[in-house]
Formats: structure tokens, C-alpha cells, sequence
């Protein structure tokens, strides 16, 4: 199938909130609110071409997610709009199958997290036809940088009792560490660590669990620092009660 060109930041906007933005990726709208384009994925899943382009959404003073909302203060709440390519007398063209203004939420002081353009996505179709994708994001506290994957879940057939909704938030998980920002002055140790992301085997119809390898090194102790290895990989599984993924 002819591959296709995704669409425009400004389209996903329009296609997840029916706003005009006259071509800009982020603007407000009534009550205050500010939605925002944040990552756009194609992949192809069981032989179909896919475009999903996530957005996010703050919570105004007095917009419609204000008062009705019951998101963490200071989170946005994550959108998409999800595309197929499909061809029509030889023709290709994106259709929409699937727009969700909430497919859960994430951030700080009224912010997506940060995508860290450093680093591919990562994606792993699963045998029981869904997808596990983790966008590489980058986190920021205390003068301490982590390289991050926010993880979402496509299922085509969409969720139980919301057939619309065929992507779900799954919680962000840790992929290193780099404290360069607050070691500058010498007070602090220096270390820096980076991981890689892989998908470990699963039982058909559950999450697998995610592991990430990690290099570099850690503070062992006041000027001192140790090289991680095999031993140091951060192993996290999917908890079902609270939706997410966490370390084990």
C-alpha cells in the first residue's frame, strides 16, 4: 500500500477538538483551556498503515475540564486521533477510525511531559492483535534529568463498554538518569545513565513486561561512581488494578 504523508499538526488539533488553530500547534480555547499537539506515530499493524497523532489538553479556570475534571492538579489530559490508510479507486487517503479527546493524563505545572527527540519510539505488536508503543520522553526534577517512555495500549477494537476509545495511557516509565544540570558546581557527584527498551515474552491477552537495560554509571557514594551492567536492568510489569506499569 502507497505510504502517506501524516497529517498536519493543525489537522490533529482540528480532527480531536474541532477547533480552528489558523496552522498553529498549540493554542486556547474557551475557558481558558490550551490544547497542544505532542507526538504524531505511524506504524503498521497486521498488514494496515496508521497514523496516531496525541495531543493534550490543560484544564482552564472555567473550561469544560475545570470543574468536571478529576485529574492530578498541574496534569493535561492526553487526546488522539487515530487514521488508516485505506485506498479507494487506486487512490490512498488517511480515514479516521478513532478520535478521544481522554485517553488519560500525565505532566507538571499544566504541560505534556517533554518528547526527547534523541531517542525512536518503541513498539511491539502483540498476538492477541494490540499494540504496545512507549514514546521517549524527558523528565525534569530537582536539577535531575530522566530519560523517560510514556507507555500507551492500541487495540483496534477499542475498550470495553468505549469502543471509541482505542488507546490507553499506561503510565511512564524510567530509562536512566542524568544529573549534569545539578552537579555543575562540583558539590554534587556527576553521573550520568541511558537505557534500552525491550519487550519481554508474554501470556496471550496480558501486557508483557518491559525491561530496560541500563549504561552508564550511578553515584555509589560522596565522589564516587560505579558502571552499571547487567544486574542494574530495571524490570517494570503491568499492574492491572492501577492501569499502569511499575517497577517490580
Amino acid at each position: 500500500m502507497t505510504a502517506l504523508k501524516p497529517p498536519s499538526p493543525d489537522s490533529v488539533l482540528y480532527f480531536v477538538y474541532q477547533r480552528d488553530g489558523d496552522g498553529a500547534h498549540s493554542f486556547q480555547v474557551e475557558g481558558g483551556d490550551v490544547v497542544s499537539y505532542w507526538f504524531g506515530y505511524p506504524f503498521e499493524l497486521d498488514g494496515e498503515q496508521y497514523f496516531t497523532g496525541f495531543t493534550a489538553r490543560s484544564a482552564g479556570t472555567e473550561g469544560p475540564l475545570a470543574d468536571s475534571t478529576t485529574m492530578e492538579p498541574g496534569h493535561v489530559a492526553i487526546g488522539q486521533v487515530t487514521l488508516v490508510n485505506t485506498e479507494r479507486s487506486g487512490q490512498p487517503g488517511w480515514s479516521q477510525i478513532a478520535t478521544d479527546g481522554f485517553v488519560g493524563e500525565f505532566g507538571h505545572l499544566d504541560q505534556p511531559e517533554m518528547i526527547d527527540e534523541s531517542r525512536r519510539a518503541k513498539s511491539e505488536a502483540l498476538t492477541d492483535g494490540r499494540l504496545l508503543l512507549g514514546v521517549p520522553t524527558r523528565l525534569f526534577s530537582d536539577g535531575v534529568a530522566t530519560p523517560s517512555y510514556a507507555m500507551f495500549v492500541f487495540d483496534r477494537k477499542g475498550q470495553p463498554q468505549a469502543p471509541f476509545r482505542m488507546w490507553t495511557y499506561a503510565g511512564t516509565i524510567a530509562a536512566g538518569s542524568d544529573n549534569s544540570a545539578a552537579c555543575e558546581d562540583g558539590v554534587l557527584t556527576c553521573a550520568v545513565s541511558t537505557g534500552e527498551l525491550s519487550f519481554e515474552q508474554a501470556a496471550a491477552g496480558a501486557l508483557p513486561s518491559i525491561r530496560v537495560a541500563l549504561t552508564g554509571a550511578e553515584v555509589s557514594g560522596p565522589g564516587q561512581t560505579r558502571a552499571l551492567g547487567l544486574d542494574d536492568a530495571l524490570i517494570f510489569d503491568f499492574d492491572a488494578n492501577t492501569g499502569r506499569y511499575q517497577a517490580r
